[in-house]
């Protein structure tokens, strides 16, 4: 999506022949010129680029109060097929990637992709190793983010910029929804987190969503429900979710 512009250089050879008065060495010279001139102003065809699939996962998310545009917001992953681990927040230390826990076998834990939403952005990653620090690699930016309301998020993911072609879809996945008001990073603090939420009364819960085919997912409907006043802090007090499958054809 990036365009890299080469810079042109001009360089005239000192050849005295170039600067001849009335022969054809200074016609040459100038129609050279020319020539290299031309070359750096033309233009080539832009590649074309892969339309967006039309597998999407749009996710609405609604707090308590209005998002803070200073708080992590984060939509948590999990595909390894197994229904029963999925995405945790980091509640005590060593605070996971400072907000989730990437792989707790004990816990149950896994995340592979995240949105992360902040400071009225979002952005796509893959964790790209389940070992600390737990490095990640950028996809990019959803195909679309909004809030509809002050206090509401709205995120479309491409299910294909996660499980690019050949790559079949998996049959499901887990989610969780965690909103915390910091980054934890040192192992070695052992300051509670307060200012956090997540599926559950306590934040331990996620939801497994089969993506066989298109479907929406609607909060306490045969799933996770999510009740409101479990967090300390209400910009983060999720209080409703709904997850949509769209499966093109």
């Amino acid at each position: 999506m990036r365009l890299d512009n080469a810079a042109h250089h001009l360089v005239i050879a000192p050849n005295a022949s170039t600067f001849k008065h009335g022969g054809t060495n200074m016609n040459r010279g100038w129609w050279v010129i020319g020539l290299v001139a031309l070359a750096g102003c033309a233009k080539f065809p832009e590649q074309p680029t892969a339309p967006p699939s039309r597998d999407r996962l749009v996710v609405t998310l609604t707090y308590a109060a209005n998002i803070d545009p200073t708080a992590f917001y984060y939509i948590a992953i999990d595909d390894d097929g197994d229904p029963t681990t999925g995405p945790l927040p980091a509640l005590t230390r060593p605070w996971g990637n400072g907000w989730g826990v990437p792989l707790d076998q004990r816990l149950g834990s896994r995340i592979h992709f995240f949105v992360e939403i902040v400071r009225q952005s979002a952005q796509v990653f893959r964790i790209t190793r389940f070992e600390p620090p737990y490095p990640t690699i950028l996809l990019g930016p959803p195909l679309d983010f909004a809030f509809p309301q002050p206090n509401q998020i709205r995120v479309t993911v491409d299910l294909r910029q996660l499980f690019p072609p050949p790559n079949p879809l998996p049959e499901r996945i887990e989610l969780n929804f965690i909103s915390v008001d910091e980054l934890k990073t040192n192992p070695y603090d052992n300051t509670p987190r307060t200012g956090f939420d997540a599926l559950g009364v306590t934040g331990n819960d996620f939801i497994s969503i089969p993506l066989a085919s298109t479907q929406t997912f609607r909060n306490g409907q045969g799933m996770v429900g999510e009740p409101s006043g479990d967090a300390r802090v209400d910009a983060l007090d999720l209080i409703d979710w709904e997850v949509q499958v769209i499966r093109g054809k």
